[in-house]
């Protein structure tokens, strides 16, 4: 069972949440993605993730009779999610994505070979995804048109992910970024746990910052992270797209060119600075795994990991649990402080009252 959920400033805000089911297996796929800087990277990544995904984890024998042109070959919405039925940009689904998606089978089918490494081939899905928005953004010739602009619209936004992939009482986890899932279990004995799945990849943590000091070592720390931000500009320290601290600075040329405008950063020495590689967490589900929360940074800003446990495990009867964990999280134990802030309309003033919220709540042994 799976209920979800989602809060913008205009509309559905640089948020996006996924629901899927790969055909003929018992796998589905779960996303919740934060954009910044725009909504175009976001989007991008809740339609497209998910094949990359299906193409990545599939076994051989369940991938030989999937035409990789076919996109009901390999993934279908589940019913209700009613944000897979939005407007799908040319930029989404074209040419140019589906010759990137083709390249990608035609190398899937060179290595098959009857064993498959998940969490590498997630790690891969993810990279391989980024790198073809990227490469699908340099535009073709001296001539700017609307759809190069577009396709760098893509690339020069950026999204954080937290993806789950449940498949034969298996769970993986993917992170990418500020996004979290807690695992909800119930012992024997009645006893609560909240299980993090995912890691912190921002500026402020220390591993993070001893892994980029690591990777550049002949950068300024201060510069490096200037204003508690990566480069003085993000906060995460991984993500999709952003490729304004990912490419090179003669591809960063291409950007000066089309935008009409330096895309500075202070000592640009040693690029990549932003990575797209995520961690990754797999289990086993037991009778004791309940459910599992994935939500993007809004929901955890007023909610700790165990509060948003016994959220879910104490909510009225009837009530969605992702839309109860979000409105806990906006009010922050004061009825009065939520309808405050369901009170302002969506915005700028919203945007400064609070972060977007997207929520899925996926049920086991239901």
């Amino acid at each position: 069972a799976v209920v979800s959920t989602q809060s913008g400033h205009y509309g559905r805000g640089e948020d996006r949440l996924s629901v899927s089911h790969v055909p003929g297996t018992d796998m589905y796929i779960f996303s919740v993605i934060d954009g910044h800087g725009g909504w175009q990277c976001a989007s991008a990544i809740k339609h497209r993730l998910p094949y990359y995904l299906a193409l990545y984890l599939l076994e051989d024998k369940e991938i030989t009779w999937r035409n990789p042109l076919c996109k009901d070959d390999w993934v279908r919405p589940i019913s209700g999610d009613a944000y897979m039925t939005e407007s799908i940009n040319n930029h989404v689904f074209d040419i140019k994505t589906a010759e990137s998606f083709d390249t990608r089978y035609k190398m899937r089918m060179q290595v098959v070979d009857g064993t498959l490494d998940i969490q590498k081939q997630l790690k891969s899905a993810i990279e391989d995804l980024d790198d073809d928005i990227g490469s699908e953004s340099i535009p073709e010739g001296q001539r700017i048109t609307k759809d190069a602009v577009t396709r760098l619209l893509t690339a020069t936004s950026g999204a954080c992910d937290c993806t789950a992939v449940v498949n034969n009482g298996h769970v993986h986890v993917v992170g990418l970024g500020d996004c979290r899932a807690v695992l909800g279990s119930v012992s024997t004995s009645g006893e609560v746990r909240a299980t993090v799945l995912t890691e912190e990849h921002r500026t402020y943590n220390p591993v993070e910052r001893e892994r980029l000091i690591r990777e550049h070592p002949r950068e300024d720390e201060d510069i490096m992270f200037f204003d508690d931000r990566l480069c003085g500009i993000l906060q995460p320290t991984r993500a999709f797209g952003d490729v304004s601290l990912k490419w090179s600075t003669f591809e960063k040329v291409i950007l000066e060119y089309v935008f009409d405008e330096p895309m500075f950063v202070p000592q640009y020495i040693s690029p990549p600075y932003l990575s797209c590689t995520p961690d990754v967490h797999s289990i086993q589900l037991d009778p004791e795994s309940q459910f599992l929360v994935i939500a993007t940074d809004g929901l955890w800003d007023g909610l700790s990991d165990e509060e948003s446990v016994r959220l879910v495990l104490n909510k009225p009867e009837g009530v969605n649990s992702a839309t109860w964990l979000m409105q806990n999280s906006l009010a922050q134990h004061s009825e009065q402080r939520l309808g405050r802030i369901l009170a302002i309309p969506p915005g700028p003033i919203c945007r400064n009252v609070r972060d977007d919220i997207s929520v899925i709540v996926i049920y086991f042994n239901t």
